[in-house]
């Protein structure tokens, strides 16, 4: 899946020259938790969170780091991880989860076009694993070989119900397996769970995997 797919844009941006009280009234009214701070010509120079707006405030002893009037650039992130809408969702995921960010902006020929948010990335992953449609979920352990999940996926085939969603993952207690979790759009799985034991698969059940 592609960047351009599940990205928010246009994006709600706040220039550089706008003051920190700008931005906290901005993400306030469009409820907003990140904020690009980008240049006339739409460049990222940096980018503002929730958090770093939230630290700039008053404090409940009337300190205050950073004067609201002051720039935004003040109290930016600086050197922004940003993408491009042709980069894949799966490689950002990892940039989000290896450099612990909230979001990154989605850069096109130099200009700040979209941003993507943990949240957009959440909002994928359930899109992608199926689980807002109706259905039935089973976990089949199968061998680790070329092939495999033609043979698993013909049994829904025989039995004429359709696939929403299929992840693959390692078996950590026998390498020699794979567990494929298949999501159904069919709220009786049971013939298709004695087809696959016929088959010689081992299969589990929500109730099985506790879920």
């Amino acid at each position: 899946m592609l960047v351009e797919r599940i990205m928010t844009s246009p994006c709600i941006t706040i220039h550089e020259e706008k003051t920190i009280d700008d931005a906290f009234t901005l993400m306030t009214e469009e409820d907003i938790r990140h904020l690009p701070v980008v240049d006339d010509r739409m460049v990222v120079k940096g980018i503002i969170s929730d958090r770093d707006v939230n630290l700039a405030l008053p404090s409940m002893l009337g300190e205050n780091a950073v004067k609201l009037n002051a720039s935004v650039t003040e109290i930016m992130s600086r050197n922004v991880m940003t993408c491009h809408p042709l980069d894949f969702v799966e490689d950002i995921a990892v940039d989000f989860y290896e450099l612990a960010i909230g979001s990154i902006p989605v850069v096109r020929n130099g200009r700040c076009v979209g941003i993507v948010t943990q949240k957009d990335m959440l909002n994928t992953f359930l899109e992608l694993t199926g689980v807002m449609t109706p259905g039935s979920v089973i976990e089949v352990a199968v061998p680790d070989v070329a092939g495999i999940m033609h043979e698993v996926t013909k049994v829904f085939q025989v039995h004429q119900t359709s696939i929403e969603s299929i992840l693959v993952y390692r078996d950590k207690e026998n390498k020699d397996q794979k567990l494929v979790l298949v999501r159904m759009q069919s709220m009786n799985p049971g013939p298709i769970i004695d087809a696959l034991d016929a088959a010689g698969y081992k299969v589990r059940t929500p109730l099985d995997m506790r879920l």
